[in-house]
């Protein structure tokens, strides 16, 4: 197996062989690199060869419009969050959660990356939950970092919580179209403190649902609660044991056959 530079460029060969016609990867002579996804283009610190299908799976029923407003719950490396910017334009916004310190600073890196950007994503230090309260969080700097999750390695902290209900009172947002959310199992609380929401703005969702809480994926308490509130849903598995739950209006309008 090559190594060094050798193994990057093999790397960057063999990833748009296999995803031909899907996205196209570059590495930049700084050491960045460029991701093409439906001509949109994603300039980042970090390769998103394993990654780059989530973009698509995430919006498999819902399309992101110039003017949308969008939540990324979740945002981690802000990898999302910069092509949602790049897909509402000047007009939308991006409300980017993170309450990961570290995973903050590498948004802000790879949002100054690409220049292109609008100036349209707004990066909240909260944790979204069932209650506006302080709680433990587990700070990891990765994707694992979450309020449920523990181990013995990484920093436990007191973070600031909110509902998706009192959040969107406070910010007075009248319109919502899209929530991303992968937030490491604690999507069953956000559910519980976002009721309001749905109710009054009935915003489409793409929930990652394949994490284990008490046993169970998360997807069966989700699919019980949207059951509950009579919102529409389907949930879908992709490649690897990826598995989303969809939410909203555009699973009764779109006629997608997944």
């Amino acid at each position: 197996m090559p190594k060094g530079k050798l193994k990057e460029a093999f790397k960057l060969r063999y990833y748009n062989f296999i995803f031909r016609g899907k996205f196209q990867f570059k590495a930049l002579s700084d050491g960045t690199y460029k991701t093409y996804i439906n001509q949109i283009s994603v300039t980042s610190k970090q390769a998103l060869y394993h990654i780059a299908p989530d973009f698509l799976y995430y919006n498999t029923f819902y399309n992101i419009c110039p003017g949308d407003n969008v939540i990324d719950a979740g945002a981690n490396f802000g990898h999302l969050s910069t092509y949602y910017s790049k897909l509402t334009g000047t007009a939308g916004r991006v409300y980017a959660f993170e309450p990961d310190s570290i995973n903050r600073m590498f948004i802000t890196e790879n949002i100054g990356l690409n220049t292109d950007c609008p100036k349209n994503i707004i990066l909240e230090d909260l944790l979204i939950w069932n209650t506006n309260s302080l709680i433990d969080f587990c700070e990891s700097g990765t994707v694992g970092s979450s309020a449920l999750y523990f181990n013995s390695t990484s920093k436990i902290i007191k973070k600031q919580s909110v509902t998706l209900d009192e959040w969107v009172f406070q910010q007075q947002i009248k319109r919502l179209n899209f929530i991303k959310m992968d937030i490491e199992g604690a999507e069953i609380q956000a559910m519980e403190g976002a009721v309001k929401v749905l109710t009054t703005l009935k915003p489409d969702l793409a929930i990652a649902s394949y994490h284990i809480v008490d046993g169970k994926p998360t997807y069966i308490w989700l699919e019980k609660f949207f059951t509950e509130m009579n919102y529409p849903y389907k949930t879908v598995r992709f490649r690897h044991n990826e598995i989303i739950t969809f939410a909203g209006p555009s699973i009764v309008s779109n006629s997608h056959e997944i």
